[in-house]
């Protein structure tokens, strides 16, 4: 097996070579036009035929030019770029991250480190080579107040066991020194334990242009007690290299392209906001945490990465979704104890939140009502809406998992609607404005759990049996019709409801002896009452 990416470089080669990758070479305005070009291919393409696009020479509205180029996309545009991110097939992501949970590998230190090539500090911030150095877009123009990074991975400590996360936050610029930060549930405990502790301020640092691994992981809710940077070097079957920061005591990627260091206070938030978010909305503005930048390290040359979020579907939506899908698998096979589960599918549609699809096989002892029991206990994995589908059905395909909705579920006896965790992002648990408090009262939001199985056996599905397809399928092809990408189910099958006198009558009807059935059943009249 090949050694895994050594850094970003490393990988954008890798994307290159597999036409994953566009150059654009003109000048492209990264308030105005950059993400808003790179957005049109996740309005009108389908998924495999989006790439990464890596911006050459990048102006603002200013008219300054940057001498840092700028990729957007590049860690998960599509299922197929995050599995060559991953060094798989698509069909492997799977396995990868089942490596990565099982096989934790612990980071090792280095002394020195290449993105501590460039030293910025004091006050060479404020002039110039503080944040305003940095070519961070515009995401949402014509709606986001300022510049926001959105592919930062904030690491944080916990005072009392150490343990440190990497998580994905965005961060609003708002002075050459002090960026706001939307944090997440786990820096958020640890700033909780730092102002406890008294401490006036904590250390954090933000990653930007790691490897894909990190930024697998950064994003996909890993378990507080387990860190990241562990579960990476799982996926990569190799320990990450970290470096001791300069200004704070932390430990960051070794390889990555751009560090931003600095301290959060614990007495003081600010407001922040408003930001184009993952649900496909614009999240308000609100009393948020903030970093006072005390240092920038960056490579020589240095290449600034960014995801694009908002709208889903969205590179966001894809990292979000394929991380959490083996959460929520891995919660129900192994913390569970579930046997049949097949696969977990988080719809893109919804933000890979909204909708989580678990398919099932009954045969090996699993029902769709332990899958839902199940779904109760996976706390911050559990989604708004939960349907639980046979293994006929593909979790993928929207149509089909409606199909199995409508004709498998009585809502009396197959749903439940439980509490869930409250999620500030979802426009539809708050009004506008409810939201503006650091402290904010979380509205009570629920989620429904829906067993769309079958309960008893059904009869077959009413297409044509498999091999008259097939035949219908080769005439296609002969008579050069348009190419077809067929959908499940695609031709009819038993699902154990169908009799011997069924069977018999069919076999009858493709003889063309159906005139012995309309015998046969020409005895059963009788006098209607």
């Amino acid at each position: 097996m090949a050694n895994y990416y050594k850094d970003l470089r490393d990988y954008l080669k890798v994307l290159e070579e597999n036409g994953k990758l566009q150059r654009i070479r003109r000048p492209v305005d990264k308030d105005t036009e950059m993400h808003p070009l790179v957005r049109l291919q996740f309005r009108g393409l389908p998924a495999s035929e989006r790439k990464a696009f890596f911006f050459e020479q990048v102006v603002d509205v200013k008219g300054r030019k940057y001498d840092i180029p700028v990729v957007v996309g590049c860690m998960a545009a599509s299922r197929e770029i995050y599995a060559l991110g991953m060094q798989c097939r698509p069909d492997e992501i799977s396995g990868k991250w089942d490596r990565g949970l099982r096989n934790p590998v612990k980071p090792v230190m280095v002394s020195s480190a290449p993105v501590q090539e460039v030293v910025h500090a004091g006050a060479e911030l404020e002039k110039g080579s503080g944040l305003d150095s940095l070519p961070i877009p515009i995401s949402t123009p014509g709606f986001d107040n300022a510049p926001y990074t959105s592919a930062s991975h904030w690491v944080s400590r916990d005072p009392e066991t150490g343990i440190r996360n990497l998580g994905n936050y965005r961060g609003q610029v708002k002075s050459p020194t002090r960026i706001g930060c939307k944090s997440g549930l786990h820096l958020r405990n640890h700033w909780t334990q730092w102002k406890k502790l008294g401490r006036g301020e904590m250390d954090v640092a933000i990653v930007i242009g790691a490897t894909p691994n990190l930024a697998y992981t950064a994003t996909a809710r890993v378990p507080e007690d387990v860190e990241e940077y562990a579960v990476a070097g799982g996926i990569a079957g190799e320990p990450v290299e970290l470096v001791q920061c300069k200004t704070v005591d932390l430990q960051v990627p070794a390889r990555a392209e751009i560090v931003i260091e600095g301290k959060i206070p614990t007495d003081m938030v600010e407001m922040e906001g408003p930001f184009g978010e993952f649900p496909g909305f614009m999240a308000e503005r609100g009393m948020s945490l903030f970093m006072n930048v005390t240092c920038i390290t960056h490579r020589i040359n240095p290449i600034y990465v960014a995801f694009i979020s908002q709208f889903p579907p969205s590179e966001s939506s894809m990292l979000r979704g394929v991380g959490r899908e083996e959460l929520i698998r891995d919660h129900l096979r192994v913390e569970c104890g579930l046997k049949g589960i097949q696969e977990v599918v988080l719809h893109e549609s919804t933000g890979s939140w909204g909708l989580c699809v678990v398919k099932v096989d009954q045969r090996q002892g699993v029902t769709g009502r332990q899958v839902m029991e199940g779904m109760k206990l996976a706390k911050r994995h559990i989604c708004k809406f939960v349907v639980v589908v046979d293994d006929d059905v593909n979790p993928h395909d929207a149509d089909a998992v409606n199909w199995a909705m409508s004709f498998r579920v009585q809502p009396r006896r197959d749903t439940e609607i439980v509490d869930m965790y409250s999620m500030p992002l979802d426009p539809s648990q708050n009004s506008p404005g409810e939201g503006r408090e650091f402290s904010r009262k979380n509205t009570a939001a629920s989620s429904i759990l829906i067993d769309a199985t079958r309960k008893w056996p059904y009869p077959p599905v009413s297409l044509p049996a498999q091999p008259y397809m097939e035949q219908a399928l080769k005439i296609w092809r002969e008579e050069g019709l348009p190419a077809l990408k067929l959908k499940e189910p695609w031709f009819g099958y038993s699902l154990g409801y169908w009799t011997e006198e069924d069977v018999e009558e069919a076999n009858l009807a493709l003889k063309g002896e159906h005139f012995k059935t309309g015998d046969k059943q020409a005895k059963s009249q009788r006098k209607k009452i």
